[in-house]
């Protein structure tokens, strides 16, 4: 371990600087066991790759489809019908129904109308850009479901009182406030499409939200820094205005708003020549995957000029994110359209708390 690098996986998440560390894990064997976690680690593209692909690497540990603190509870009810929180063919027809809804979007109209939506709401210092990173996005995605303007700050509170229910750092308090948010957003979007449609179909229109939530506003963020951290890249972009999706697609490589993700294995198996048994947690390091020198040429440097490659920080196989375009055009709008104001704006920052989704704070004043 070098003296700069985080404690561990989980640290490196909200670590100043965790890219070298995640370039020297990427260059390891892909998958071996953590003693200080107590569980396997899958690094670089082979390994984040193989563990993603295989059947029997499930997102949930065996005979616990719901976390135990959300049993019986009405965000439990949602958590078992999340296809992303789920494997198994009662989810199979939600998730290609959802999958065919957001391949369908027009993303040149979701462009324009993004662009809109943030020129509409410009950053005037770091609080409000805090609140826009979070609300824009999920403006963005309450349009495309159908929901008026009107009913856009509701809809984005409530998303961000749900999503508590998904990290084990939230405390009593926010539990409670998933709970009543849940059944909110439910009944917000029965009331939108009818009590005909199946709760099946609505739970994922919720997870659809929470999705766009963090990690869109983690995504903003980190694209927010390489225009303070990334020397010539504001200036180019603003002669070529072309590039702004290449400039968020590299942001997704090489800083991601989401580190990691875990599975379980169903049953004894064997991945890149590591025989794991039965109900082993391993911990998925998709950013390592992007800073994979076998797939990425120099992965320590920012380049708009990449030539394209998977991007693993949106999953792969059966669980990958569907919604991976829409992120980055609705990204790259607001981006664009604060370009000027953020230019101008003095901005120091940190990391919100989280085991896998890196998002910046950001505070007044120069950055140290």
């Amino acid at each position: 371990m070098f003296a700069n690098d985080p404690a561990h996986p989980l640290a490196a998440v909200t670590h100043a600087a965790p890219y070298a560390y995640y370039r020297r894990l990427a260059e390891g064997p892909p998958l071996h066991f953590d003693a200080q976690l107590d569980c396997w680690l899958a690094t670089g593209a082979a390994g984040v790759q193989a563990v993603l692909e295989h059947v029997d690497c499930r997102v949930r540990p065996p005979g616990m489809a719901v976390p135990e603190n959300l049993a019986g509870t009405s965000c439990g009810a949602i958590f078992a019908e999340l296809v992303r929180m789920n494997d198994g063919a009662r989810h199979a027809v939600p998730k290609q129904v959802l999958a065919s809804m957001l391949g369908q979007v027009d993303l040149a109209r979701l462009r324009h109308s993004t662009l809109q939506i943030a020129r509409d709401h410009l950053p005037t210092g770091a609080a409000s850009l805090n609140q826009a990173m979070f609300e824009l996005p999920l403006f963005g995605m309450a349009g495309l479901l159908g929901f008026a303007p009107a009913q856009w700050p509701q809809l984005a509170s409530w998303t961000r009182d749900f999503v508590a229910c998904l990290s084990p750092l939230s405390n009593s308090d926010q539990l409670a406030g998933a709970q009543v948010a849940a059944a909110s957003l439910l009944q917000r979007f029965k009331l939108l499409l009818g009590e005909s449609v199946p709760d099946s179909l609505l739970v994922n229109l919720i997870g659809l939200l929470s999705q766009t939530c963090e990690a869109t506003a983690g995504l903003i963020g980190n694209a927010v820094l390489a225009l303070r951290l990334q020397t010539g890249l504001q200036a180019q972009l603003q002669a070529d205005p072309s590039l702004w999706p290449a400039m968020l697609r590299e942001v997704s490589r090489h800083d991601p708003s989401i580190h990691n993700t875990r599975r379980h294995t169903a049953c004894a198996l064997e991945i890149g020549g590591a025989a794991l048994p039965q109900g082993q947690m391993i911990l998925v390091l998709l950013a390592s995957a992007g800073h994979d020198a076998s797939v990425h040429a120099e992965p320590g440097h920012f380049m708009l000029q990449r030539p394209v490659s998977p991007i693993l920080a949106y999953g792969h196989g059966r669980h990958a994110c569907p919604g991976q375009q829409l992120a980055q055009t609705m990204a790259a709008a607001c981006l664009q359209a604060w370009a000027d104001v953020l230019a101008g704006m003095p901005l120091a920052w940190r990391y919100q708390p989280s085991l896998n989704a890196r998002i910046p704070v950001f505070m007044e004043g120069a950055a140290a």
